[in-house]
């Protein structure tokens, strides 16, 4: 029973750790459970499959044959089946992670059963011990990361129908290929045709080289669509908020010109556009602009920047909000509100009492600001030359009332 425990331990450590890294949008247990079980009966066809077609090896090119195709491929598919056809049709396999998660709890399954065998084999010869610590440090992290590889693609496979069939192919053929190159070296000890210390030394710089190249690719993939998970449930959590200088003036080109198209595209001539982008975002329009008593910000969302504002005092007690905008697909998830808040905090403490703004009259924006307590005070049509005219409200938010 010791050794029952001690083989299962690995793999239930893992899916715990991957069940807590899921942290915005985590899975029912019940679905997690049902994909660990099937991954564990998803070892009975691969052990049949394997026995049917395995073959002495002879050879070299015998040994490759029998990592790649016979065992790694067929591993990878009994688990991909798990994966296609049980935990992707469910509607909680609603985000790119999800595939990591799922992926990875039916390896664990997999592998868990597996290390029961070996574990519970070799403590009959008195090696029980040895052997579970072995493969708690290789082979169940192993499946770790064949589960992982796989499940970002199918991940990424679910909301992707246009490109699905070649994604969950890449998906196989990563977990299959990475699960060959550590079973290939594992298979040349003993070889007849290799000396053991050749044998070893493989070993070492096959197996284990591959195996940390896996979990480096397996912590990429994780990070990649956590953010993604995080965007879609917490997109805020990593806001941040600061001063910009002189420095980033390319950065807020770049912005200015990724944001205007969405914001203005209905509303201004294509010509229009250029003119006011040209005009107000070109290099030295902005330094001089920084002189004055305007404050330029940078949002971030993480280490990812999303968006700028500019605000400055335009009497003792009001200040205006020159500029405010956002990447497109930051639209709609919170940073403007806790932008004008970080702004409006800071105004109330140098003495402020109204916060202004402009906003073209045509834009959805002003439903926005409407929200946030801004309140229309009068328009404005405002000549910027070349013919056009900025036609706005102007918008007043009473700091005393936030």
């Amino acid at each position: 029973m010791n050794f029952i425990a001690l083989a299962a331990a690995p793999g239930i450590a893992i899916c715990l750790f991957i069940f807590y890294r899921d942290k915005y949008n985590r899975e029912p247990l019940l679905n997690l459970i049902l994909t660990f079980i099937l991954g564990v009966l998803a070892a009975i066809p691969a052990v049949i499959i394997e026995t049917v077609f395995h073959t002495p090896s002879t050879n070299i090119a015998s040994v490759a044959i029998q990592a790649f195709l016979v065992v790694a491929l067929t591993e990878e598919l009994c688990k991909f089946a798990v994966l296609r056809w049980y935990s992707f049709p469910r509607k909680s396999f609603d985000e790119p992670l999800d595939g990591i998660v799922y992926g990875l709890v039916a390896s664990m399954g997999f592998a868990t059963i597996e290390n029961i065998l070996y574990v519970t084999k070799y403590a009959e010869m008195g090696m029980g011990y040895q052997v579970a610590i072995m493969r708690m440090f290789l082979s169940v992290p192993a499946h770790a990361t064949f589960g992982i590889l796989m499940g970002y693609y199918v991940g990424k496979a679910k909301f992707d129908p246009v490109n699905r069939k070649g994604l969950i192919f890449k998906g196989i053929f990563w977990a299959t290929f990475m699960h060959g190159v550590y079973d290939f070296f594992l298979f040349l000890q003993g070889h007849p045709d290799v000396k053991p210390y050749i044998s070893d030394s493989a070993l070492f710089i096959g197996a284990v080289v591959s195996f940390i190249i896996g979990v480096r690719l397996s912590m990429k993939h994780i990070r990649t669509h956590q953010k993604i998970s995080q965007t879609m449930h917490h997109p805020t959590e990593h806001f941040n908020i600061r001063i910009a200088t002189e420095k980033d003036i390319p950065t807020i080109r770049q912005l200015a010109h990724d944001s205007w198209p969405a914001a203005y595209g209905a509303i201004l001539s294509p010509e229009q556009l250029d003119y006011m982008l040209n005009k107000i975002y070109n290099r030295e329009a902005l330094a001089t602009d920084m002189q004055k008593p305007t404050t330029y910000t940078l949002i971030y969302d993480g280490l990812d920047v999303v968006g700028f504002a500019a605000f400055g005092k335009i009497t003792d007690d009001t200040a205006k909000l020159h500029k405010i905008y956002f990447l497109p697909q930051m639209q709609g998830k919170g940073f403007g509100k806790l932008t004008i808040n970080k702004i409006t905090a800071s105004l109330k403490k140098s003495g402020v009492n109204f916060l202004q703004l402009n906003v073209n009259r045509n834009n959805p924006a002003k439903l926005f600001y409407e929200k946030v307590g801004f309140t229309v005070i009068r328009e404005e049509d405002i000549d910027i030359g070349n013919g056009y005219f900025m036609n706005d409200y102007v918008m007043e938010l009473d700091l005393s009332k936030v």
